[in-house]
């Protein structure tokens, strides 16, 4: 739960949210500001709540509006900050830094609903970040239910909501690497590697799908070669397992460092190893160490390249394993950041490789279509669809149309 001094306070600014326009000062930046409110609309909660970075939206919508799959979620942002979590102690003064950009606010509605796409595994409408661990941070959906009045607060994993945000993606915002049909109303899949490895899919129902979560990103890391054997001694060694290594410990961001980590230390690598590179690597905190290390690959380093290639084969081959579990012929998507930042890291030989490498199942591997996302705010944009989409329930728990 979010707790210590000022959150009540912060929970009672949240709660007076209701539309108004947008503000932009010559000097403080932007602010809302109140105008008269239409009785036609309604205001929704989004955020985006990672282990790297966290999105918070107000967002305006008129009453009765509901997503549409293939189109951007409905209504007007009427504020919408972003953070980095390493410039915060705590999720709560996240929350404290949204909450002052709306504290101009006025008047008395409430927002009708609350999604929150979190970086853990929701139970009971309660999350643990997975990812924040060292920080303690934990939110209770019932108890923000309550504190802030609103009628309905929904938390989602932060990959349930990576799927949601899926049905709003446009054709320019998405490259398909493979020749194969999308079939309709088939399932959705979506592997995603940022500060973790996510996965979820999707099944048709009614005029939308529905996302459901996993946490196979925490499912065994299974070598193919040699090398990556010898990667899962080394892993196992580190983490002090002795019976298993999650995919998500190489397929990441912190996984691409410890790729790196492991070749600087392999007998075939040792001597390659750029000693000026290495120190700045080392120099750097552990969240930004796979960055230098993808600059490096950039620059043509040799024990950096290296790491890539084995991050992308072991990317690909995860992928694949995912397209054999759902069959999702609606599409198998990649996302997150670092395939949005870095397309050439999927889109290259060694990925699609290990992907369609699957034996006697090959060719069906190869006849699910898989696309590369190219924006970064699909999680974001799917907490919104989602936030927007309970109203639903809102209209059915309160008989009346919102």
């Amino acid at each position: 739960r979010l707790r210590g001094r000022g959150f009540a306070a912060a929970a009672a600014g949240l709660a007076a949210a209701a539309g108004y326009g947008v503000y932009h000062g010559p000097f403080d930046g932007p602010r809302i500001v109140a105008d008269a409110r239409a009785s036609d609309r309604v205001l929704v909660v989004a955020g985006d709540c990672g282990g790297t970075n966290t999105r918070l939206q107000l967002i305006q919508v008129a009453r009765g509006e509901r997503p549409k799959v293939g189109a951007d979620p409905p209504g007007k942002v009427m504020l919408a900050k972003h953070y980095s979590n390493s410039d915060y102690s705590c999720f709560l003064d996240v929350c404290r830094a949204f909450l002052d950009e709306a504290a101009p606010i006025l008047g008395n509605e409430r927002p009708q609903t609350c999604c929150l796409a979190c970086a853990g595994g929701i139970k009971d409408n309660s999350v643990s970040f997975t990812n924040l661990a060292d920080y303690g941070w934990s939110i209770d959906g019932e108890e923000l239910q309550k504190v802030l009045k609103i009628p309905i607060v929904r938390l989602i994993n932060d990959f349930e909501a990576q799927g949601y945000g899926l049905l709003t993606l446009q054709p320019h915002e998405r490259r398909q690497l493979n020749d194969a049909p999308v079939r309709a109303h088939a399932p959705i899949a979506c592997i995603g590697a940022g500060t973790g490895l996510g996965e979820c899919f999707l099944t048709h129902h009614g005029d939308s799908y529905v996302c459901w979560p996993s946490e196979g990103g925490h499912a065994e890391f299974s070598p193919r070669t040699e090398l990556t054997y010898d990667l899962l001694l080394f892993l196992k060694r580190k983490f002090a397992s002795h019976h298993r290594v999650s995919v998500e410990r190489v397929v990441s961001g912190p996984g691409l460092e410890n790729v790196y980590e492991f070749l600087r230390a392999h007998w075939a690598f040792r001597e390659r190893v750029d000693q000026r590179l290495d120190g700045e690597v080392h120099a750097l905190p552990e969240f930004k160490r796979a960055a230098r290390i993808a600059k490096g690959a950039d620059a043509g380093d040799h024990v950096c390249e290296m790491a890539v290639r084995i991050f992308s084969e072991c990317y690909g081959a995860e992928a694949g394993v995912l397209a054999l579990k759902f069959l999702p012929y609606g599409g198998l998507y990649i996302t997150g950041g670092i395939a949005a930042k870095n397309p050439h890291w999927v889109d290259n030989g060694h990925f699609m490789a290990a992907y369609g490498d699957k034996g006697r199942m090959s060719p069906l591997v190869k006849s699910v279509p898989l696309f590369l996302v190219l924006t970064e705010d699909t999680g974001e944009r799917g907490a919104r669809f989602k936030a927007v989409a309970l109203l639903s329930e809102v209209k059915a728990k309160q008989g009346k149309d919102v």
